[in-house]
């Protein structure tokens, strides 16, 4: 079974005066800030507003339309099932590569692929569907290879496992199965958003980002890619409120709760994407910033559980999905041994006129089977944007003191370095030796990145005057109601599957 690939949602927006870093901004933020933002209606009405929005453009997602959205979801009703790790195909298997998924949600799979890709049948969206409302679940499993999901921590999986898990118990069809996990996955996400957005209102260039086609549509589609676009802005929250009170000299009992977060954020992020392990440097800063040994015994063990099961997982993961020469180790260990041969690789892929272009293009809106794109002059609008805001984040970042400098590299080096790991875990994982060029690296594995960089180059103090709270959400709605329009046009027309 091939893989699919994800879906996208879009972020509440409210941007309340908050404090500056002389004023101890954070101090009311950590420990109260959810139940105070429950207690806005403003706010929680815009959030309510937003899951709303995120529902109805969903609706215009047929199923299992995302690339790795099949793996995902029978990787998760597996975990519902208690199996937390991948098992063998056969007992003499010399590796692990998958488990044992409902039958008829493979059935509800193989239904959905007919319209996917470029050998899509003519068939409705509608259609199926409504097919698979008359189905529930067989109670029956079968094998299934899902061994690219082996690099993913079940931990990642339990928005996904709890809504099939809960769908069983109901006794539901597939298709309502399937809307509720895929409002579950959903409603995570927007809370994980909302709670960055509490730690710290995001800059524009953020906001695009996240409201972008692309990550609209991973947001709205139950893989793990919103999942893993909400806590990169979590953990970026907290990594800067944890800097800016510790330089305020605080004592470090109050912060406690919040490095262990970050610790707990950046386990989840790094072992279900194996491209942002450099994130280990944010919390390694923050306990070089002011150093315990509890500290130091939790940055060691979440290090050693982190390059732990990273190892386990390529030494025990049999993923016979492609034919090579080599083993992924021995294709590490080439290119670990030569790294401006990996690094001229690299530049080959950035520099191929096909590859270069598919991967600005699937950046902000190559959609469904990398068969649904967005028009060209709404891409390169949406380019244009984008430059205009990082510039303009830039420009207020400096305004700010010198003492983010630390912060602010951290944040940038984590940005690189996660982008030329993408391209690494690509190259020793779906692509053999000796190649011209990368093949299979899509714009949608350097959204988190780009979160990353955002952030450093943006503004890290709270605070707005109202001048800049109003212009930001203008610029805000704006952005969202025409990605939003960008994004129902290009789904309407592709699958013509009406949101009502």
């Amino acid at each position: 079974m091939q893989a699919t690939f994800g879906a996208t949602s879009l972020t509440p927006a409210s941007a309340g005066p908050g404090h500056t870093a002389a004023s101890l901004p954070l101090r009311a933020a950590p420990a109260g800030s959810t139940r105070s933002w429950l207690r806005r209606p403003a706010q929680l009405g815009l959030f309510f507003l937003a899951f709303f929005l995120a529902c109805t453009t969903a609706r215009l997602i047929p199923a299992f339309q995302s690339p790795d959205e099949i793996a995902h979801l029978y990787r998760a009703d597996m975990i519902g099932n208690g199996q937390l790790l991948l098992g063998k195909p056969a007992p003499e298997a010399k590796g692990y590569s998958g488990g044992h998924a409902d039958q008829h949600l493979i059935q509800f799979a193989s239904w959905m692929l007919k319209i996917a890709g470029d050998n899509k049948e003519r068939l409705s969206a509608t259609w199926l569907m409504g097919q698979a409302s008359q189905h529930g679940w067989a109670n029956d499993r079968q094998f299934v290879d899902v061994a690219g999901t082996a690099y993913y921590i079940p931990l990642i999986y339990l928005p996904h496992a709890l809504g099939l898990s809960i769908s069983r118990h109901m006794e539901w069809s597939m298709r309502a199965s399937y809307d509720f996990t895929r409002g579950m996955v959903t409603l995570t996400v927007l809370a994980l958003l909302a709670w960055a957005w509490q730690l710290l209102p995001p800059n524009l260039l953020v906001r695009a980002l996240v409201l972008m086609p692309m990550s609209a549509f991973q947001i709205l589609s139950p893989t793990i890619d919103g999942l893993g676009i909400a806590m990169t802005l979590v953990l970026g929250g907290l990594a800067i409120a944890q800097y800016q009170a510790q330089c305020n000299g605080g004592t470090a009992a109050p912060c406690r709760w919040r490095y262990a977060a970050i610790l707990g954020f950046t386990f989840v992020l790094v072992t279900s994407r194996t491209h942002l392990l450099p994130l280990l440097a944010i919390p390694l800063l923050l306990l070089c910033q002011r150093f315990s040994w509890t500290r130091l015994g939790g940055f060691v063990l979440l290090c050693a559980a982190s390059l732990g099961w990273t190892l386990f997982v390529l030494l025990t993961t049999m993923d016979a999905r492609i034919e090579r020469s080599h083993t992924t180790l021995q294709i590490v260990q080439i290119y670990v041994e030569d790294p401006l041969y990996f690094l001229g690789l690299v530049g080959s892929t950035l520099a191929d006129k096909d590859k270069g272009y598919m991967l600005i293009y699937s950046f902000v809106g190559v959609l469904g089977w990398l068969d649904t794109l967005i028009p060209k002059p709404a891409m390169r609008g949406i380019w244009a944007v984008l430059a205009a805001l990082a510039l303009l984040a830039t420009v207020y970042a400096g305004r700010e003191e010198r003492q983010y400098t630390p912060l602010r590299a951290v944040l940038a080096i984590c940005a690189v370095t996660s982008t030329l790991l993408a391209f690494f875990a690509i190259a020793v994982t779906w692509n053999d030796y000796p190649v011209p060029v990368i093949a299979g690296v899509q714009g949608r594995y350097f959204i988190m990145p780009a979160l990353l960089l955002a952030l450093a180059l943006g503004p890290l103090e709270k605070e707005r005057t109202p001048l800049q709270q109003a212009t930001e959400f203008g610029v805000t709605g704006a952005m969202a109601g025409y990605f939003l329009l960008v994004l129902a046009v290009t789904l309407y027309g592709r699958y013509q599957l009406a949101a009502f």
